[in-house]
C-alpha cells in the first residue's frame, strides 16, 4: 500500500498532468486515486468500481474507466493483460521494475524481481541501437497442485 506522503505526491503528479493536458481535476478523479492507493494488489476497473460503490462512493463506471485511462497515461498506473483477461492495474510506485508469474490454473499472480532480466533487456536494446527504458515480462506456469491450490478460481459444483 502507498504511504500517505506518496499519495500526496501522486495527487500532485496527477493534478499537474490534468492541468498540462487541459482535463478537469474533479473530486471524483481524486477519489478514484485515493481508493487505488488503498489497494495492495492488481485490480480490474470493474473490481475498483464495485469496491468504490460498496464503500459509499457515488461514482459512475464511465468515470472509473476514464480516470484509469488518464492515470495510466500519466504513468501513475501500470496496465497489464494477464492471459487475455480484462486489463488489470497496479500503482507504478508500489513495486517498480518487477515482473509477473501467473498460474494458468488458479489465476494467482506472483510478483518478482530478477536483475538478470533487466540485463537482458538492456543488452537486446543496445544490440538494436536502442535504449531500454522499461519492460514487462509475464511467465505463465502451473501451481504444484492446481486441484488443492487455495487460490483456485475453478467452478465449484
Amino acid at each position: 500500500m502507498a504511504q500517505q506522503t506518496d499519495i500526496e505526491t501522486l495527487k500532485h503528479q496527477f493534478a499537474e498532468f490534468l492541468r498540462r493536458k487541459q482535463y478537469r481535476n474533479t473530486p471524483e478523479r481524486g477519489k478514484v486515486l485515493d481508493r487505488i492507493a488503498e489497494m495492495d494488489r492488481h485490480f480490474s476497473a470493474d473490481e475498483l468500481y464495485v469496491t468504490m460503490n460498496a464503500k459509499g462512493d457515488r461514482i459512475s463506471r464511465a468515470t472509473v474507466y476514464s480516470t484509469l485511462d488518464l492515470l495510466t497515461k500519466c504513468t501513475i498506473l501500470m496496465k497489464h493483460r494477464f492471459q487475455g483477461e480484462s486489463a488489470h492495474y497496479e500503482l507504478s510506485s508500489r513495486m517498480p521494475d518487477h515482473d509477473h508469474l501467473i498460474c494458468v490454473e488458479c489465476g494467482r499472480i506472483v510478483e518478482f524481481r530478477e536483475r538478470g532480466i533487466d540485463d537482458i533487456g538492456e543488452r537486446v536494446a543496445q544490440g538494436l541501437g536502442m535504449t531500454a527504458v522499461n519492460h514487462s515480462l509475464q511467465i505463465f506456469a502451473v501451481c504444484p497442485d492446481p486441484v488443492t491450490c487455495e487460490h483456485n478460481k475453478g467452478d465449484e459444483a
